[in-house]
């Protein structure tokens, strides 16, 4: 009986061993996973830094290349986002009432709506079937 004891106990001290062995390497492998996780935070925050600088200087070509063809004002330095909201609002009311007062210019000019169909029914026989129009 006193060398199965004896036995038991080297395996307890043996079973105490390999546990704290596979402690280390769990404790290893969870600082190696930690750095790696803290390298991919890293390199994912320079990626998405670089793609807004990309994206920044990008944008701001376009709209050098657009106030130069006079299709946009010129670009102001860290122009609020407000103030460009409230430039294409007035923009948009201004194209509005420009197109209102155009409509009611055209108002009493409104042609037959019949007529022009008839009149692209005859340019369409004309085209393609080579007939003269009546």
């Amino acid at each position: 009986m006193a060398a199965l004891s004896k036995n038991v106990e080297e395996m307890l001290i043996r079973l105490a061993e390999n546990a704290r062995t596979e402690q280390d390497f769990v404790l290893t492998l969870s600082d190696a996973i930690r750095r790696v996780d803290e390298q991919l935070l890293r390199d994912v925050r320079n990626v998405a830094l670089q793609h807004e600088l990309r994206r920044e200087a990008i944008l701001g070509e376009l709209q050098d290349l657009a106030s130069r063809l006079c299709a946009l004002p010129a670009r102001t330095q860290n122009q609020p986002v407000a103030a460009i909201d409230q430039q294409h609002q007035h923009q948009h009311q201004q194209q509005v009432n420009q197109t209102r007062a155009e409509l009611e210019a055209l108002n009493g000019q409104a042609g037959d709506w019949r007529q022009a169909a008839q009149n692209m029914h005859d340019e369409f026989e004309f085209t393609f079937n080579g007939q003269q129009r009546h």
